[in-house]
């Protein structure tokens, strides 16, 4: 799925939940879609060469700021994901809606 609508996808639920305005959640929706992209990155590099103990610090740090965003945008993280073939970081959105194969258990995918 495209960036653009990831993030108002994301944008929507954000400002659905009402804690925070819909500028707020554009730009909550903007930053956990490029951490998580930064995330599949490093899941790139890792499955070709491995990371380095720098880029095993900065993927530690950019979960954290992810589970930040997620918990000042009211959202829940599902999980977050290693395989490079699928999305870095999975939510638990308010509705239940999903957008990966493992059904509603795995949740709704970002970083691609």
């Amino acid at each position: 799925m495209r960036t653009n609508t990831q993030e108002a996808v994301l944008s929507a639920y954000i400002a659905s939940i009402g804690k925070r305005t819909p500028r707020d959640a554009a730009q909550d929706a903007a930053e956990l879609c490029r951490l998580a992209t930064s995330l599949n990155r490093l899941n790139e590099i890792a499955c070709n060469s491995g990371l380095t103990e720098r880029q095993e610090r900065q993927k530690q740090n950019l979960q954290t700021r992810v589970k930040a965003v997620l918990e000042h945008a009211g959202l829940v993280l599902n999980h977050f994901e290693s395989d490079p073939r699928g999305y870095a970081v999975y939510l638990d959105l308010p509705d239940g809606s999903y957008n990966s194969f493992g059904g509603r258990e795995s949740g709704y995918g970002i970083g691609r």
